[in-house]
Parts: structure tokens; C-alpha cells; sequence
């Protein structure tokens, strides 16, 4: 990626602090879905099991038992990417690049900001129109 001016990298530099802040949440969040899904599962099954089904009834419980089955390993998919990438952010968030970031952002919102407002202020030629105008 080649950055060409100040707005892509305030929006690569957002990006980066929204993936090594929320890391942890989000594999909070899908080991929380996971433990749903597996208790949805075992009630899927324990219904298979306990109850006397006639095949309309075995034949929709065996889809909605499906349905929970692909959505758990999808879960499980995104949480083996999470524990995969999770080293890699844990050293760098030991060294703190959390706070490196939201330094860096503030840093470059306040050059946008100078660069946005500039001001001369005239040496020896005072009546020029870029000039800065004194405050009386």
C-alpha cells in the first residue's frame, strides 16, 4: 500500500488501533457464540434422543441441527484466524503500539490542521494579503 496523502494514512492508522483494540473483545465475543451454538447443538440432540419424532419432525430437527453445525464452524474458522494472529498482536501490544498509534493520529490531525490554517507573517513587506492580520 502506497500512502499518498494524510487522510489514507489517518484511515490506515484507525484500522491498525481498531485491530490491536478489539482483538481480545472479538475472541471474547466468538468463544461466547461458540458456547451457544454448542448448547444449541446438545438441545438439537438430546431432542433426537428423548423424543419420540415422527419423520416431519426428525427431518426438521436434523436441518435446524445442520444449521447450527455450519454456523458453529464458522465460528470456530474465525477463531483459529484469531489465535493464529493473536501472538503477533500480543508483542506488539506489549510494546505499545496502542498508545504509538493514538500518539501518531493525534500528531497527523494536528498537521492536517496547521497545513488546512496556514499563516504568513511578513517579515519587511507588511500590506501584503497573505499576511497574518494583528490582533489589536
Amino acid at each position: 500500500m502506497v500512502i499518498e496523502n494524510m487522510q489514507q494514512a489517518l484511515d490506515l492508522l484507525k484500522n491498525i488501533k481498531e485491530f490491536f483494540y478489539n482483538i481480545d473483545e472479538t475472541e471474547k465475543k466468538l468463544n461466547t457464540e461458540l458456547y451457544n451454538k454448542e448448547g444449541e447443538r446438545d438441545d438439537l440432540l438430546h431432542e433426537i434422543e428423548l423424543s419420540k419424532l415422527n419423520a416431519i419432525e426428525i427431518m426438521s430437527t436434523y436441518k435446524k441441527l445442520e444449521t447450527v453445525l455450519k454456523e458453529r464452524r464458522c465460528i470456530k474458522d474465525k477463531l483459529d484466524l484469531i489465535n493464529t494472529i493473536k501472538p503477533y498482536a500480543s508483542k506488539f501490544i506489549t510494546k505499545g503500539i496502542c498508545a504509538e498509534t493514538d500518539t501518531t493520529i493525534k500528531n497527523i490531525e494536528t498537521l492536517k490542521s496547521n497545513q488546512e490554517n496556514r499563516q504568513y507573517t511578513p517579515r519587511i513587506i507588511k500590506d501584503l494579503k497573505c499576511a497574518k492580520k494583528k490582533k489589536e
